[in-house]
């Protein structure tokens, strides 16, 4: 089924996208004298948008849908790893903290409910693959985005790169949600 290689894509393409920032983010508040005494305060800030993160975007996706639950959280996220990294600011930093942490577990568990709904009975087959290309991205993002770090100088190449992966993969998303619903039509 083309939705589900889709939401597998885009799947990998959040393990991509949101360990860039996760695994940096400290690293750019330390690498700034002035904001180093705020690095924990930054995972605190994570967590506690993390800690309601599933409840509310569960609600969200009963109200509208996962598809679309989905894509506004890609999407949200996205906008707190540009946030983290191009803000000039210790204040942008934390709302890409509070995105982060506000997004990226929601998506997990949105995206393997989705994905089992869509197995047709082989969810262990299924939830294996989404976890095997969620790891794959979060292998590949650290290490592309240290190597883009370390020939830029700066956090903001990666980070961009993370978001054009994420907004990449919201679009995915569309596409597996648009073609799941013709072929719904369809029969």
């Amino acid at each position: 089924m083309r939705g589900r290689r889709w939401l597998l894509l885009a799947y990998a393409g959040l393990g991509f996208g949101y360990v860039i920032t996760a695994t940096f983010i400290v690293v750019m508040v330390r690498s700034r004298p002035d904001w180093q005494p705020y690095e924990m305060l930054v995972w605190c800030i994570v967590g506690l948008a993390a800690a309601p993160s599933n409840w509310i975007w569960q609600r969200l996706s009963e109200r509208a849908s996962p598809w679309i639950a989905m894509i506004a959280a890609y999407l949200l996220e996205a906008v707190g790893v540009a946030a983290a990294a191009l803000g000039d600011h210790l204040l942008a930093v934390f709302l890409g903290a509070l995105l982060l942490g506000g997004t990226f577990m929601a998506i997990t568990a949105l995206g393997l409910t989705t994905a089992r709904g869509l197995s047709g009975g082989a969810s262990a087959q299924v939830v294996g693959r989404m976890t095997a290309a969620f790891g794959l991205g979060q292998i590949l993002g650290p290490a592309i985005g240290g190597w883009l770090a370390d020939r830029s100088g700066s956090f903001v190449a990666p980070s961009l790169l993370a978001v054009g992966v994420l907004v990449a993969s919201a679009g995915l998303l569309a596409v597996a949600a648009q073609q799941l619903a013709a072929s719904s039509a369809a029969r």
